[in-house]
């Protein structure tokens, strides 16, 4: 087991758990270096520090990755104008939502919304003709054993979670060079209502260490599972899984199992491009 940290150090954390929480609550928000210093009640001296040093990035950065991240998700989701889903994000001025989405997603606010709000019918059957862009491969998969945080509602604010968790995991000395991180969905959210909606945001330890205080354990089954990799932002994650249910499973003669889906993160968004992320949808299957 890695050596407890000292209390100042367990004390930083739980103040920058404080800080991910409060940006996620007020995205719309004015946020800056200093705002957040005043959350955590440290010194703006070293205050940044501190948060890179615990979560691998700039507070200010959490901040625009949140932002741009809920701006797609609701670019996709709902009807809004796109000067309202700036101003939601923090951008009063459509301009500067506009030029920052598109240095963020590659295109403006617009095209990325014609381009990723397909009905599911056209967007299966579309998909369907593309075997470069989506290939499942069958497999057999170990139990996982998962330190991290339950996560209730909306499966596209889970990384507000995932970030409480890292950070944990920093402080305790949980994390390896390249940690295994991975999200268990309970819930269906096409028929499950957002509130009622139920997940796990865990990082891959081995079997005989257990979670400090502010984690919890699960362990995932493993078995057979049907794995396809999805490249591209999280909010466009519903397209691959409408794929994988609507088009493969059909074809494929195969049984799902009882289980809920799992996805393992490839790479990480605080260093990747949100283009070129990588996740693997895993889907348990009878054997």
């Amino acid at each position: 087991m890695p050596d407890a940290p000292g209390k100042t150090w367990i004390r930083y954390s739980q103040r920058v758990d404080a800080v991910i929480a409060y940006i996620h609550a007020h995205l719309a928000d004015p946020l800056n270096s200093d705002t957040l210093a005043e959350v955590a009640h440290l010194s703006p001296y070293h205050w940044h520090r501190i948060y890179k040093a615990v979560t691998g990035e700039s507070a200010m950065t959490t901040v625009k990755r949140s932002r741009m991240h809920k701006a797609a998700a609701e670019l996709l989701r709902t009807d809004l104008s796109i000067q309202a889903i700036g101003q939601s994000v923090g951008y009063p001025r459509l301009h500067s939502f506009n030029r920052t989405f598109k240095a963020y997603y590659g295109m403006a606010p617009g095209q990325f919304r014609h381009a990723n709000s397909r009905n599911t019918d056209s967007a299966i059957s579309t998909s369907a003709f593309n075997p470069a862009r989506y290939q499942v491969t069958l497999d057999t998969k170990p139990d996982m054993h998962l330190i991290g945080l339950w996560h209730q509602g909306d499966f596209m604010e889970i990384g507000r979670t995932f970030e409480a968790v890292m950070a944990q995991c920093s402080i305790h000395g949980l994390i390896e060079t390249e940690p295994v991180t991975a999200g268990v969905y309970y819930s269906d959210p096409e028929v499950t209502g957002v509130d009622a909606l139920r997940s796990f945001a865990g990082v891959s330890v081995a079997a005989d260490i257990n979670p400090p205080d502010e984690l919890q354990k699960i362990i995932y089954p493993g078995g057979r599972f049907a794995s396809m990799i999805h490249t591209g932002p999280y909010a466009l994650l519903n397209q691959s899984y409408h794929w994988l249910f609507g088009c493969w499973l059909p074809a494929s003669n195969e049984a799902v199992k009882d289980q809920p889906c799992c996805e393992i993160y490839l790479n990480a968004p605080v260093q990747t491009d949100p283009s070129e992320l990588r996740t693997a949808i895993c889907l348990p299957i009878q054997s």
